[in-house]
């Protein structure tokens, strides 16, 4: 009995580490902003996430409009299906939260906010959706 549920407790763990794995080493690299349709938005707004947590974002009309906003980030997953990236260290203009990854594949990825940096949910809506370059 005890070694049941010792090897269901260790998959379970297991699924939680390999998710936020995958995530990680699939989002490394340079992604391309799609403009979804907001007005003024910069063609040229790129976020880069880098090896060992660093996150560059240019151009942004969300972050920095006049250069490069440099945080961090981090993969982690809150169930075994669905990966969430933390974004933090993006400065004031609020880009900072836990993203919930929609899509990650080697061309597209959709990442949606569900939460700002502080916790509040409210108003915490922001989705962005990337082609890799």
């Amino acid at each position: 009995m005890k070694f049941k549920f010792f090897l269901y407790a260790l998959t379970f763990i297991f699924t939680f580490t390999m998710c936020s794995k995958r995530t990680e080493v699939k989002i490394i690299g340079e992604w391309q902003v799609v403009n979804v349709g907001q007005d003024n938005f910069p063609d040229d707004a790129t976020w880069t996430f880098n090896d060992g947590g660093k996150l560059d974002i240019f151009h942004d009309i969300n972050g920095d409009p006049v250069g490069t906003v440099t945080g961090d980030w981090e993969a982690f997953a809150r169930n075994a299906v669905i990966p969430y990236i933390e974004i933090k260290g993006l400065g004031p203009k609020g880009m900072d939260g836990k993203w919930r990854v929609e899509r990650l594949n080697k061309k597209f990825l959709i990442l949606q906010r569900v939460e700002f940096g502080n916790g509040e949910t409210a108003g915490a809506f922001l989705r962005r959706e990337f082609q890799k370059k």
